[in-house]
Parts: C-alpha cells; structure tokens; sequence
C-alpha cells in the first residue's frame, strides 16, 4: 500500500513538472521567435531589402506561425488532460517549422540546421530519452528527406547569401546526411540522460520534502496533542511555539506571544539562579507562579525547564512545560482545612466529657432553683431559656464531637422561619447584640428545611456573630432572607466550597438563605482564607465560625458563598437542597 501511494505521489509530482516544463517550453519558443525576427529586421535595414521580397515574406510568415502555434498552446493548456501527447505534438509540430525554415534560408546550405538539435533538447528536457531519441530520429528523417530531394533537384530551396553557410552541394551525399544524423542522435542522448538525472533529483528531493513535510506535521501534531501547555523560547528569550494546552490555560492564542519575550507573556515568571545548567541537580528545575487572565482570574501555574539543543550540541534555545496547578492547589487548600478540622474534632472529643458534666451540674442546679424559688415571669422566662440553652449546648456538644467523622445526619423537616426567629431571639439577648444593631428578616411562613435542626442553628447562630462583630459603626443593619429557587444547586462567584464544583448536585429546587450586614466587609486578601480553621482577622478569635459553618453545610450537601467588599459590608449566602419531595409527614418532626 505504501508503495502504491508512493507510485501515485511520484505520478502526480512527473505530470505537475511536465506541466510546467511546456509553459517555459512556450516561452522560450516565443523569445527565440521574436530574436530570430529581431535578426531579420535588422538584416533586411542594412542591406535596404523590401519587407515584400520572396524570401523576407516566407520568413516572417514563418515567425507569425510560431506566435499562432503558440496562442493555440496556450489556449488548449487549461483543457488538456493528457500533456504526454500535448509535448509530443508540439515537439513534432517545432520539428516541422524547423525544416520549412532551413528550406527558406538555404536547404544543405542553410546555417539554421542546429535548430533541430534544440527542438531535440527540448524533447529530451520535456519526454526524457523516449521523447529525446523520437525528436532524433524525426530530425534525421526530415533532414535527410529535405537534402536528398534538394541534392536530386526534386525540390529548389530559396538561396539567401547572407543565410547560407559554404556551400555543400558538391560534397557527397552521405556527408551532410552522417554528420547530422548523427549529431542529432548523440545531442539526445546526452540531453536524455542530463534531463533523467535532473528527473530523480527531482523525485528524491520531492519525496525528501514530503517526508520533511511529513515528519513537521507529525511533530506537531505531538506538540499539540499534549496536555501540558508547550512553549520554546530562542536565545534571546522570545516566544516561537505555543501550543493548544498553553492557550487553552492561559487564553493567549499563538499570534499574540510570537516573538514577545517571555517575561511579557508571563510577567511573574522569573527563572531559577540555576536554570539549565548541565551536569547539576538543576538541570531541569521545576517552580510555580501566578498568572492573571484577561478575565481577572488569577492561576496558579507550574513550570519545568529545559534546554534545546541542535544535532551538535549547542544551545539554542529553551523548552518550557507547564500546567494549571489552581485546582491542585484549591483541593490542596480544602485538604488542609479538612485535616484541622478533623484536629479540631479530635480536641473536642476530648474535652467533651469535662465540659458537658459541669454543663449538667449547671442544668440540674438551675432546675432545683426553678422549683425552689418564688419567681416572677420575667425571672421564670430567664430559668427556661437557660435551662434550654443548657440542654441545647450539650446536644451542640456531642454534635461537634462527631465533627470530624462524616456520617448520616439525622436531619428532621421544619419551618425555617421559626428557627430562625429563635436565633434572634437568642442573639437579642448575647453581649453580642448591641442596641446600634438593626436585625430585618423576610421569610415565609410556608418554607420548610429539611436538615439537622442543631446544627442549623448553629450555623445561623456563627454567621449572626460574625456579622454583629463586624459592625463597628454607630449604625449597622443585619438582615436575613430566604426564598425557593427552582433547578440545580447554582455556584456564586466567590464560591469557596472546592469539592462542590466537582458535584453534578440536580434536586429538582433548592432554599437560598442570605444573611446580610453593613459592616466593615472583607478585603480580597482575607476572603480566600475565611473558612480555613482557626484563621481569623479578630484580636480574640478562634477562628471556628466559618470553619464549623462550612462544614455543616458541607455535610448537607449544600453550598455556601460569600461576596463582600472592604467597607461595603459582606452577604453569605447558603444554598441547601430542599427534599420536600421525598420528606414522609409521618416520620417528620416539626418544630411549629
């Protein structure tokens, strides 16, 4: 099969040249044409001829008849299929108006004779030594015909003296006839071979591009294929590849970095003290830096270096591999944050025992007083609501204690709307609360939650801190919204939960629940880090909210995100599944 295509390619490249051979044969016949009728007109003004005498009209008829033949070529060029017989014809066609030639200027005695072996060059260069030894042997045959009737008088050439050469009609026949006939065949084959010489040159340099050619595209089909951005740098540092990973990553494409400088595609790309050194450990150094999309998106980016050689050796240039590293380092970041809060866990549960039984002491002791004493209402509301608290606090306990561990939630229905007034009313009476602090909330009565009803309020509990704390103002306003939004789970801009990107979360709607507030907001460095354990930016934090808020919403299977400005406030907005659906009124417990 290789062989046949090889045959076809060979075939097409032979009828291409010889295509292409005939235009410049026509070419030079017209130049040869017209210098011959230069000659003519300059013979004929020195020696005052009349442009009407015999011998002037035949050849200038003969000269019209090489520029008609060869409009006629031309014309026929673009319609010819086979141009093996198109050169035969034209080869036999010269070869005639070359006799008729050497007939008008002279017959034996005519000095045009060598025109023959042109027009057999011509065959040779056009056809090879097939097409060189038919030119020949025709040759021979007009010529010998032409000087035998000539010789014979059957036939009276035109005698021109200043076209004619030393007469040889009294030279023996077979002279004349030898001597050309036999330079006529030894021109075409020397034109033969030097022509099937130039042919396999031709051929092999032909075929040599093509599997240069080949090879190019083969290589860079590699180049592009591979996953990695691909970039080569020349000596002086400047782009000359840049493959479809590199401006899939960063969202360049290959003609706006040719020939930039590297370090004006990448500008926080600096190269190690040690890059490229040979015989060293950094040889093939590998760092990281960031990049900034047009987008305003910021990656993370990690690059390997290496030196491109030439065949002997030296030092042309430089290779450059890298790859998007953000997800890596996003998912690297959530694994962190998850190992501290497993720590976290671990901590609680051991101090879990030690808290919650003074917690029941303080429970037990309030209870005793409560019946012990003579309370007003307002007293007896303060005993419940600690009483209650006490109770809920050593639930919120046993709850964190399992932080750490990943299992089924126990999750009940109830209306959101009343867990989130007891949330206020709770916060109402905190330290916290202070009376600058307006708290709006706009929820509907008929929203129900499908959750852990503890650690939902916790939640509400943490991010209500959270925003008490960061009103620091005279004034400040807390509000709390919540509505049902049909379709998928739907990420914000600044989501932060890694792992929910990965999800293909479709419940048929979802409960968006925003708490918003006029503090003093979150700067772009910090709004990365908040729901990282124990980072905080507060003189007495421990850095657990958000990092017990994300994790609960977490296990929930749902999403939170944050969008804040510095001094503009901060919204976090929770999206939790909403499975009234597959929710049983029967094994539901409502909080009403």
């Amino acid at each position: 099969m290789r062989k046949g295509l090889k045959n076809s390619n060979e075939k097409t490249l032979l009828v291409e040249d010889l295509k292409k051979r005939l235009q410049w044969l026509m070419f030079f016949r017209v130049i040869i044409a017209s210098f011959f009728l230069g000659v003519a007109a300059i013979t004929q003004w020195q020696r005052s001829d009349s442009y009407l005498s015999p011998h002037l009209v035949y050849y200038y008829g003969l000269i019209g008849t090489v520029y008609f033949c060869t409009f006629i070529y031309v014309f026929l060029m673009p319609v010819i299929n086979n141009f093996q017989v198109f050169a035969h014809i034209q080869i036999f066609i010269d070869l005639l108006l070359v006799t008729v030639l050497i007939y008008i200027t002279g017959g034996i005695n005519s000095i045009f004779s060598f025109m023959y072996t042109i027009s057999i060059i011509s065959a040779s260069i056009l056809l090879y030594i097939s097409g060189g030894i038919i030119a020949a042997s025709v040759s021979s045959l007009f010529y010998c015909s032409l000087v035998t009737l000539q010789h014979y008088n059957f036939i009276f050439p035109f005698q021109t003296g200043y076209l004619t050469v030393k007469s040889y009609s009294g030279e023996p026949l077979y002279f004349p006839l030898i001597v050309n006939a036999s330079t006529f065949f030894l021109v075409a084959f020397l034109s033969s071979f030097i022509a099937e010489q130039g042919k396999k040159s031709r051929i092999q340099l032909q075929e040599k591009q093509i599997d240069v050619e080949n090879l190019e595209a083969f290589n860079e089909n590699i180049i592009q294929s591979i996953n990695s951005g691909l970039l080569t740098l020349d000596q002086e540092s400047r782009v000359i590849t840049f493959n479809r990973a590199a401006q899939q990553i960063t969202g360049l494409v290959h003609s706006q970095v040719y020939m930039k400088n590297i370090e004006d595609v990448f500008p926080n790309l600096k190269f190690p003290e040690h890059a490229g050194e040979t015989d060293s450990k950094f040889a093939n150094p590998r760092f990281e830096t960031t990049f900034i999309k047009k987008s305003g998106k910021v990656l993370y980016l990690g690059f390997s270096l290496s030196i491109l050689k030439d065949k002997s050796g030296n030092e042309i240039g430089k290779i450059i591999a890298f790859q998007d590293l953000t997800n890596f380092k996003e998912m690297q970041s959530y694994i962190q944050r998850m190992d501290r809060l497993a720590a976290v866990g671990r901590l609680a549960a051991g101090i879990a025992h030690e808290v919650r039984n003074p917690l029941a002491s303080i429970s037990g002791s309030i209870q005793v007083l409560e019946k012990s004493l003579e309370l007003n209402d307002s007293d007896k509301r303060l005993m419940e609501i600690i009483i209650r608290e006490s109770s809920n606090l050593s639930e919120l306990i046993s709850e964190f204690t399992q932080f750490a561990r990943p299992g089924k939630l126990k999750k009940e229905r109830f209306k959101l709307k009343h867990i989130v007034d007891e949330v206020i009313e709770i916060f109402k009476n905190s330290p916290e609360c202070r009376e600058v602090i307006r708290i709006n909330q706009n929820i509907r009565d008929d929203i129900y939650v499908q959750a852990n009803y503890q650690q939902v309020k916790q939640v509400l509990w943490n991010l209500m801190i959270n925003a008490a704390q960061a009103i620091n103002s005279n004034t400040g306003e807390i509000s709390i919204d919540a509505r049902i939004k049909e379709g998928g789970l739907q990420p914000s801009v600044s989501e932060k939960n890694i792992e929910d990107e990965k999800q293909d979360n479709t419940q048929a709607c979802f409960i968006e629940i925003q708490i918003h507030d006029t503090g003093c907001g979150i700067s772009k460095e910090d709004i990365d880090k908040i729901f990282d354990p124990f980072y905080t930016t507060k003189d007495n934090g421990t850095g657990l909210g958000l990092a017990v808020v994300h994790r609960i919403i977490q296990e929930h299977e749902g999403k939170i995100s944050v969008d804040s400005k510095k001094e503009e406030g901060a919204s976090f907005t929770i999206y939790l599944p909403n499975y009234i659906c597959e929710a049983s009124p029967e094994n539901m417990k409502k909080h009403d």
